[in-house]
């Protein structure tokens, strides 16, 4: 899937298309047959998209929604490795751009989960952390 996001990007493609089903169908595939994996992916290349588009808003509303909907177990907390680093980078970004405190206190929230992730596995989660930190101070 994350090369089918690169191909995507690159080619100027906003539209998910796998073996001749759109994003659309896989998503009602996958509600249809209740796949949590086939759902996670979804929501991560659209999150994805929206984040390398600058489309930040789009991030938050997203994982706003997805929270609602399908709230996380903590043993799902791996998963949400990309959805809080994106979270995090467009609550900064936010932040810079709205000068609101609100995105500041959220973005802060996403680098200390990713902070406490760093207790799990160093090797994992310290370079994500030291890129929130530097977001946070740009």
């Amino acid at each position: 899937l994350a090369i089918l996001n690169v191909c995507s990007f690159l080619s100027e493609q906003t539209e998910l298309e796998v073996e001749g089903k759109s994003f659309n169908e896989l998503d009602s595939l996958a509600k249809k047959t209740n796949n949590a994996l086939l759902s996670w992916h979804l929501f991560i290349y659209k999150m994805a998209l929206s984040f390398w588009m600058r489309k930040y808003e789009d991030v938050i509303e997203l994982s706003v929604n997805r929270s609602k909907h399908l709230p996380s177990s903590q043993l799902k907390r791996v998963l949400n490795i990309f959805r809080t680093l994106f979270e995090g980078i467009s609550y900064f970004n936010l932040a810079r751009d709205t000068k609101q405190v609100q995105w500041i206190n959220l973005g802060e929230n996403a680098m200390l989960w990713m902070s406490q992730m760093e207790s799990v596995s160093k090797w994992n989660y310290e370079n994500k952390t030291k890129l929130l930190q530097a977001e946070l101070h740009y």
